[in-house]
């Protein structure tokens, strides 16, 4: 049985089918994969993957399918802006993580995010008019974000936080697809830019291995947002007239360009 069809102002909930359980379940595995490459690489990395579109693309391509181009274009559009909320998710969880702790981040993070977001989501955005609040909002956070001060080390990561990681982004996921299905474009872009993993990797990072590593995440989420944008600037503009697939092929080559350029940018002041 398919997915539930929804027309934009309505309210029915999407039927929970094989299909919609596989696609909630590829956010923990992107969770999963971030958490291992800080295991591996540092967190630096992980940040990479966190920002990376892991979860927001896939979400976008189901949108795409289900309820056409002109839908996924409008939600990618909204989407790309919010990252200013996401910058300013990181900014707050910054400042307010490293007076007051973890919990006290994530409530000035989700404000900051809701108030941004929301202010974006409401504008008639243009292509350039979101990429603009991308660039801006990555832009404040290379100015403000706190830079690493030690060595990097290697995250020994505990099964059981690993665990807690998979479980609230499988929780959060559910939320945003559930609700995407029903509320149309524009509160499903703000939906599909929550800082997911923003929410869950900076906190275990803060509370087990400091304030430096979590400089360390936090930029490197930087260098992974950049791909996030360029994937939903080529979804906005390509998919209605080039298709689903050729658009979130291009957007996926996009993205990963992008990252590996800017990181080979940064690498020389690292």
């Amino acid at each position: 049985m398919p997915p539930v069809r929804v027309p934009h102002g309505g309210r029915r909930q999407p039927t929970l089918t094989p299909l919609l359980a596989l696609k909630l379940a590829l956010v923990p595995f992107a969770v999963w994969l971030a958490s291992l490459a800080a295991r591996r690489w540092g967190h630096a990395v992980s940040g990479y993957l966190g920002g990376f579109p892991m979860i927001g693309g896939p979400i976008t391509l189901y949108l795409a399918i289900d309820h056409g181009a002109d839908f996924a274009a409008r939600s990618a559009l909204v989407t790309m802006a919010a990252i200013a909320g996401q910058a300013g998710h990181m900014l707050a969880f910054s400042a307010a993580g490293r007076r007051a702790g973890a919990m006290a981040g994530l409530a000035a993070g989700w404000t900051a995010y809701a108030a941004i977001s929301s202010g974006v989501g409401a504008l008639a955005l243009t292509p350039a008019l979101a990429l603009a609040f991308a660039v801006a909002g990555l832009a404040a956070m290379s100015r403000f974000l706190p830079r690493p001060r030690d060595a990097a080390t290697l995250p020994a990561i505990p099964p059981v936080e690993l665990w807690l990681r998979l479980a609230a982004a499988l929780a959060l996921a559910a939320a945003i697809l559930f609700g995407a299905a029903t509320l149309g474009p524009t509160v499903s872009g703000i939906l599909l830019s929550l800082p997911i993993t923003g929410s869950i990797m900076p906190p275990f990072t803060l509370a087990l291995y400091g304030p430096d590593a979590l400089a360390r995440l936090q930029r490197g989420f930087i260098t992974g947002l950049t791909g996030f944008a360029a994937f939903f600037l080529v979804v906005s503009v390509a998919v209605v007239p080039l298709g689903i697939v050729a658009a979130f092929s291009l957007a996926t080559a996009a993205a990963v360009a992008t990252v590996a350029a800017f990181s080979r940018l940064r690498r020389p002041r690292a």
